[in-house]
This record gives C-alpha cells, structure tokens and sequence, in this order.
C-alpha cells in the first residue's frame, strides 16, 4: 500500500467538513459581484448586501457535479504531458509570480525580466518530475497593468506541459484562451484539452473580490481548471489556531466551488490552499514553518475528503539561498506534500519573492527522491522469491543473484546531483556541493534550450499580439 500522512481522523474531518457548512449558512460569504450573487441566489442562497448566505444543500449540489479524482486529467498542450490524477505519482507544479531571480552567472539578485521567465520556462520543459511548467516569476520589463498577459505569453510559447496562471478578469481569461487556442491551432482544439488553469485566490477571512469571481465564472464557462486557495495568515487573516483557521479556509473554497458548479456543472476545480503562519517577531510570512507544514496536509486530507484533486505549496521556501535551511525546508515540508498532494507548488525562495535559477535541477531532484519514498510496496511473489533466500542460503551473498540483477535499477534510487561517493572521489571531482551542481547543471540546459522554439515564428508572433494589445484594456479592468 502506499505510505499515509494524516493529522486529522475521520471524525475530524467531518466536522471541519459541517463546521465549514454552518458557516457558510450562518455567517455567509462576501462575495463582492453581483453577478455572482444573483446566480446564487437563484439556486437558493439568502442575499444580505453583499453578504450570501450558501445552504448546505446548495454545497452537496454542487460537489455532486464537480470531477472527482478518477475522472480528473489534468491535459497538457501535448498528450504525452497529460496527468491523470489516479494514477499518477506527487509531481512538482512551478509556483507564480516572483519578482526577483538570482542570476545563474553572476550569482547576484536582481528583478526578473522577460527573458528569465522564457529561461526558466525552457527548463522547466526539460525537468521530468516538473507536470505544471507555470511562469515562476512575473516579468518587471513589461507594463505593469499588463504582465499576466505578458506571462502568459512567454510560458505558452515556451513549454508543451499544464500551465497555471494568474488572470485579470474576464478579459484575461479571454485572452489566455486565444492565446492557448493559437498554440493548438484552434478554440475548438483548446477547449477539448485545456491545458491552462487559473488561480481563484479568495480573500480570507470569508470574502471573495469581484476580480475573482469574475476569473472564476469565465473559467467555469469555459471548463477551464480552476485552483482555488485561500491563503490565510494565523492571526492576522485567520485565527491563530490551526484547527480554526482551517474551518474558514475549507468554507471559502467551498463557496467557491458552488459558485462554478452553478455556472457550469462539470466546470473543473483543484483544491489548493496558502494558508500559512507568520513570523511575529519579524513579521514576516513563514512558508515553511512547522505550523505551515501541518496546514498543508490538513488542506490536503480535506481536498481528498471531497474526492478532489489537490495542489498545495509545500517547496516554497523561506531560506533567501540554496543552503541548509533550503535543504531541511525543502524535506520537512516536501515529504509531507508527497504524502498528502498531487501537486506540490515549488521551486522559489524567500517566501515566494526569489527565483534561483539552479534551484530548478535541485528540486526536480528532492521531487525524485519524494516520489521513491511514497511509492507502494508490492507484496508480490516476484518480489519476494523466498527461493532466492534459501539459494543464497545462511550467510551468503545476494549480490550476483538474478534477483539482484532483476529488480536493483528499480529499486534503488540513484540521482545525477546527490553525492554518494567515497570522499576520495569526491574531492577529486571539485569538492562540489549540491548548490553548485545543480548550477552546472542548470547552465547546461540553459545552453541545449537556448535555440529551441516550440511554436512556428508567425504564431509566437500573434501570441505576443495579444499580449500587447492588453496594454490599454488592462487599465480599465476591475482588480
């Protein structure tokens, strides 16, 4: 069977479960569209200004519509790139939206541009244990109103894997379908196999801004994924104690998945959630404490409760560099997240600000090592060959054995990066440590991608068309 995380039982479970409902009945949600609050209140939630309250038989409606995990596949632009929840191992999704790199020659922090997030993307298309190739940083070279178009751009014209995004609107979500729609070749095509989702970040606690919905029922028309997330702080967006703050957060996306499934029945979601801790001597968001790490899994089992599937922050690391602290943050809160996840959102630093370049290779690496860990044991008889023990008989070796040469490539794990020679070797090969192997090693796909073009010239062109166009429209578009 495969190994199990938990931190909440099933007599926990539901109750955060019914908790969420009663809050969603009783205290309600602030949805601020009004289209949104007239398709709910049509299917029969109570409208209090901006305040509806969602009965718990509007929820059960909807997650009886909403895909469940055996019917879940998650399309990239080609098949071979497709994820199919069931059955696929924990994989490493490129969180979005960092400002800064660390550059991969100088080694100096500095904004990001456009041809970084061409860059990285390139790389992520190489990595195997990436799935969800999304742009990691935000460009800061592009006008500003309209650098998610400019992301979008870039990423689609850059990799064949699942892209998830950000969006402005319903504009937005218009334009990454034309934009998606020209890498395949049609709308028709695109919308048979979307291969872009969108992120429907709520605002804890229990609001949800007209920006969102509005991103959130274009998706849903479209049956375009949606990742929702609320993304809390302990107390200062949500109370301080774990146990509360996860009641609030399963409720907003709750609320969230009604609101798609009554636009459009069948329309996909990921359970996705940021909620997290913060440093109250610092201040500072802590992406990989010990309490976040805890909310990850519970988010997790709460996403599995519902029979969903789930994408949680779990490689998004507090440390500033590749170091130490990005060692142990990357293990405690990555085996938790292959543990409990489909998706594990990864691969900044400095609690999401930061991209290092050679922090790529590294953590397509950890992604290889979590997947052997939380692989099934197969208690078969191939396996096991008990006529192998008593062959080798008492004191013997199993090194030359047939059973030794059948199965040790698959059973044992080797990396390219992990050191496991002898010092000797080590010290003879440069003494090098896992930070400046992965920059080597970063260095070198940079130099084999850096001529690779995945679309035809004329349609990157008309992908960037619509990226620029964006320039003025963006300004008028409610955020």
């Amino acid at each position: 069977m495969k190994p199990l995380l938990r931190f909440l039982s099933d007599e926990d479970l539901k109750n955060v479960h019914n908790m969420a409902l009663d809050m969603l009945e009783n205290m309600g949600m602030q949805l601020c569209s009004e289209e949104a609050r007239e398709i709910l209140k049509k299917e029969g939630a109570t409208v209090e200004g901006e305040i509806v309250k969602i009965p718990r038989e509007l929820i059960a409606r909807a997650l009886e519509t909403v895909p469940k995990r055996d019917e879940f596949v998650l399309y990239g632009r080609t098949p071979e790139n497709d994820v199919k929840i069931s059955e696929a191992p924990p994989t490493l999704a490129a969180m979005t939206m960092a400002t800064a790199v660390i550059d991969p020659e100088t080694r100096e922090r500095r904004p990001a541009t456009n041809e970084d997030l061409a860059k990285l993307t390139k790389i992520l298309e190489t990595l195997d244990n990436v799935t969800i190739a999304s742009g990691l940083v935000t460009p800061q070279d592009v006008p500003l109103q309209a650098s998610d178009w400019y992301t979008w751009a870039t990423t689609i014209k850059n990799t064949t894997k699942h892209i998830t995004g950000g969006v402005v609107g319903k504009e937005g979500v218009r334009d990454a379908v034309k934009m998606a729609s020209l890498a395949v070749g049609s709308e028709e095509e695109f919308l048979r196999r979307p291969f872009i989702s969108v992120w429907v970040l709520t605002m804890p606690p229990m609001k949800v801004d007209e920006n969102t919905l509005n991103v959130l029922m274009e998706a849903s028309k479209y049956k375009i994924p949606s990742v929702i997330s609320s993304g809390g702080i302990l107390g200062i967006s949500s109370p301080i104690t774990i146990e509360s703050a996860i009641i609030h957060t399963h409720a907003e996306t709750l609320a969230c998945i009604a609101l798609s499934q009554m636009v459009n029945p069948g329309a996909p979601v990921i359970y996705s959630s940021y909620v997290r801790s913060m440093d109250m001597k610092t201040l500072s968001v802590a992406m990989s404490s010990p309490e976040s790490a805890i909310m990850k899994s519970c988010m997790a089992e709460l996403g599995l409760y519902l029979d969903l599937p789930t994408k949680m922050p779990c490689n998004l690391r507090d440390s500033k560099v590749l170091d130490a602290q990005t060692g142990f943050e990357t293990g405690m809160v990555g085996t938790i997240g292959a543990l409990t996840t489909d998706f594990l959102v990864a691969m900044q630093l400095d609690m999401d600000l930061v991209v290092d370049y050679a922090d790529l290779p590294y953590s397509n690496e950890c992604m290889s090592q979590l997947q052997r860990l939380v692989r099934a044991l197969d208690f078969n008889n191939k396996r096991i060959d008990l006529d192998n023990i008593e062959k080798t008989g008492h004191g013997g070796s199993f090194l030359g054995s047939k059973h030794t040469v059948r199965y040790f490539r698959k059973e044992l794990w080797r990396g390219e990066l992990t050191e496991r020679g002898n010092y000797g070797s080590w010290k003879d090969e440069g003494e090098k440590d896992i930070a400046q192997k992965s920059l080597e090693k970063v260095r070198e796909i940079l130099e084999e991608t850096k001529n690779v073009e995945l679309l035809d010239r004329d349609i990157q062109d008309k992908i960037d068309a619509i990226a620029e166009a964006a320039i003025e429209k963006a300004k008028d578009i409610v955020r």
